[in-house]
């Protein structure tokens, strides 16, 4: 109710500071699946896309669909990711127009952010996240053939074990990894402070708050 009346009184621009100085907690819950298995009956989607491994030759592509996650969510995590090795980006295109529909991620060696997690891989451990379709594209069956894919991915690399994180109140997105044979790995608080740039697992960061942790 605050909200909705919020968004009568006030300017777009002043209802994102004000929600921005308020640090928010949310829970997450990390998945395990072992000893995954090349998914061969993928469910179908339009034949005009195709999923393919994203490069810097994708960059525009890539600014253009994080654009609808926000004005500075290509630079804060696109550009480290694709420089870094320990991230693998699969997109699926729209042939029709060369653009990206959907785009996921696959985390191939352990990174300290995700160590504050209780996620520390070792060889032939992946970790899958950030999954995003953009908005036209949605409701074509795309997230669906995505998470099979990513996991076809891991299988082909020799995986034993793939995690992936949900945030709890995502009810869809849990069913979805139950149904490709997750089970609950463990469950953290997270905390979100959008004016100081924190999205840290809640008591590590309680520990060293000013310490930076780049994801």
């Amino acid at each position: 109710m605050i909200k909705r009346i919020l968004r009568y009184l006030l300017p777009k621009q002043v209802r994102l500071f004000f929600w921005s100085i308020i640090p928010k907690v949310h829970v997450v819950n990390t998945y395990i699946l072992k000893n995954p298995e090349l998914i061969t009956n993928l469910p179908p989607i339009d034949k005009k896309f195709q999923i393919k491994q994203v490069t810097w030759a994708d960059e525009m592509e890539l600014k253009k669909a994080f654009h609808f996650q926000g004005p500075d969510a290509y630079r804060s995590k696109v550009p480290a990711r694709l420089r870094s090795g320990d991230w693998t980006g699969l997109a699926i295109f729209d042939n029709c127009n060369g653009r990206i529909a959907y785009i996921a991620w696959i985390i191939i060696r352990s990174i300290r952010y995700f160590e504050e997690f209780g996620v520390h891989l070792k060889p032939r451990q992946f970790l899958l996240k950030d999954g995003f379709c953009v908005p036209e594209y949605r409701h074509q069956g795309l997230h669906t053939r995505m998470e099979q894919e990513r996991i076809n991915y891991c299988v082909r690399n020799n995986a034993d074990t793939i995690f992936i994180q949900i945030l709890n109140s995502n009810k869809k997105g849990i069913d979805s990894v139950i149904n490709n044979g997750y089970v609950l790995y463990n469950q953290r608080k997270i905390i979100q402070w959008s004016l100081f740039g924190v999205y840290r697992e809640l008591w590590s960061f309680l520990r060293s708050p000013f310490r930076k942790i780049v994801k």
